[in-house]
């Protein structure tokens, strides 16, 4: 009994003890860690039992290191990790040096998952850098002009939707505006990105409505994007439909290409460009079939998760600055007047694309940039060795909100993008270097369609005591309990 004691007190100090030496890798390295790091969890602890938003929390890590420091260790479990906080090394690592860094640590060993990270946002080189030469030419300025009557159809039972909410010029209804876009932007990912026209407003219950409600809303998916983007060694360990159950997309998916390449009929959206792709001389390192092809359009189910929640976040920012909010309605009056609704009155929506500018700053849709360094780095200026595996993450809830870069960073002020005058390098909400987002162009409309299409009809404020936290379980920045704002109609 007493040996048996004893053999578990030794194996307790000895576990303390490893614990202990893990958790001060950084400091062996000469490099500031983050203090109050739990011997189980690291300093990740609030994010894993989701007590807070990760992205929010890996702000709140940014914010707790000294302020003059450019980077600082933390730990995700013992896993040690280099936040960087610094615009200048952010621009040396992921533009100068992007060959060492050119992919993201979340997209695990295997990248089993398969509609989420099978194409741009989650593939490694060389198959990345292969897709993003064939990709990118399916989003330029010209392919967002042939989808920019998709989308705004798209908008119409929106639209529609809302005008059966007794909305008046006397009285306001209060209104989800967060699960307001997530219903366009349900039907706008099947008409854009898988060739089928949807009114999931009048029509919530058909099978693709719930498919959607569960990638938008399931804990499952939201427990799984935790891991993939902080955990990702677990990920070959988890499973192959983690983050998605994809067989009904598939077979809507299917069904279009096939009935495309059957009829040539040409529509503007992105299976047009899929058909081309997948008719096209095809490449060993990458090829244009099967569930490839199908995999790209998961580029929209998550561009367009983003891109929704600009639009809601900015809704509600200006919902609290009735002044911008005049502004932008005026702007958005003023080029429909001149050009009707176009894509050249979009264009001409200046003001509006300070507030969406402005939006993402204060809330970034994918908060967090993660890399991975691929071999041993020294850190420009220093003599701080950066492990090749070492996982690199920057906080854009640091970053933007930082006051050495922003004055007055907690305020919404659409006059900072004011044209010709300089941004902060820290202002990044898209990424920076060869791999930022590929689809930026399609997102800020895709945003500026769901807030032209409210502003032009409905004044929105919000009551003082509605508060708009952050959903704990979610990697992307979303409201726990949705954002509801007042609408009331305008007189015209």
């Amino acid at each position: 009994m007493i040996g048996l004691l004893i053999t578990s007190v030794v194996a307790i100090f000895a576990i303390c003890f490893y614990f202990r030496f893990k958790l001060t890798y950084w400091k062996r390295r000469g490099v500031q860690q983050l203090s109050n790091t739990s011997y189980i969890f690291g300093n990740f602890k609030d994010a894993v039992l989701f007590r807070t938003a990760p992205g929010w929390h890996m702000g709140e890590l940014y914010r707790s290191a000294k302020s003059d420091l450019p980077y600082v260790g933390f730990y995700i479990f013992h896993k040690p990790c280099l936040l960087i906080r610094d615009p200048k090394i952010i621009k040396q690592m992921l533009v100068k040096d992007f060959d060492n860094f050119s992919d993201r640590h979340f997209a695990g060993s295997v990248q089993k998952d398969s509609i989420g990270m099978r194409n741009l946002f989650g593939l490694k080189n060389p198959a990345w850098r292969y897709l993003r030469t064939k990709i990118s030419p399916t989003l330029t300025r010209n392919k967002l002009k042939q989808m920019f009557p998709l989308m705004t159809e798209t908008a119409q039972p929106m639209e529609d939707h809302l005008r059966k909410q007794n909305c008046n010029q006397n009285s306001s209804t209060k209104v989800d505006v967060q699960e307001l876009n997530y219903i366009y932007t349900t039907d706008l990912i099947a008409n854009v990105a898988l060739g089928t026209k949807l009114n999931s407003f009048d029509n919530p219950n058909t099978e693709f409505c719930k498919a959607a409600k569960e990638f938008f809303h399931s804990f499952k998916r939201m427990v799984a994007l935790v891991t993939v983007f902080f955990m990702p060694e677990l990920v070959e360990k988890i499973g192959s439909t983690m983050l998605f159950n994809s067989e009904f997309v598939k077979k809507i998916f299917w069904d279009a290409v096939d009935s495309r390449e059957r009829t040539k009929v040409i529509r503007g959206d992105f299976i047009d460009s899929l058909v081309e792709l997948k008719n096209i001389k095809q490449n060993p390192i990458y090829k244009f079939e099967g569930d490839n092809l199908l995999y790209q359009s998961g580029t929209f189910f998550s561009g367009f998760e983003s891109s929704s929640t600009t639009a809601t976040f900015t809704l509600m920012e200006l919902a609290r600055k009735p002044e911008c909010q005049e502004k932008a309605r005026n702007d958005i009056l003023s080029a429909i007047e001149k050009h009707g609704w176009t894509y050249d009155a979009f264009n001409d929506m200046k003001y509006l694309d300070k507030c969406v500018a402005e939006g993402v700053r204060l809330h970034p849709s994918v908060s967090t940039i993660d890399r991975y360094t691929k071999n041993d780095y020294q850190i420009p200026g220093t003599d701080v060795i950066v492990e090749r595996g070492t996982p690199i993450y920057i906080s854009l809830y640091g970053l933007q909100q930082d006051e050495r870069y922003f004055k007055n960073p907690d305020v919404f002020d659409p006059d900072r993008h004011i044209e010709n005058r300089s941004i902060s390098e820290a202002y990044i909400p898209f990424g920076i270097g060869p791999r930022m987002c590929v689809g930026m162009r399609v997102g800020q409309m895709h945003a500026k369609i769901a807030i032209a299409t409210i502003l032009k009809e409905y004044r929105i404020s919000q009551k003082a005591e509605e508060k708009n936290e952050l959903d704990s379980r979610s990697t992307f920045t979303a409201a726990a309990n949705g954002i509801n704002l007042e609408f009331m109609k305008l007189i015209i």
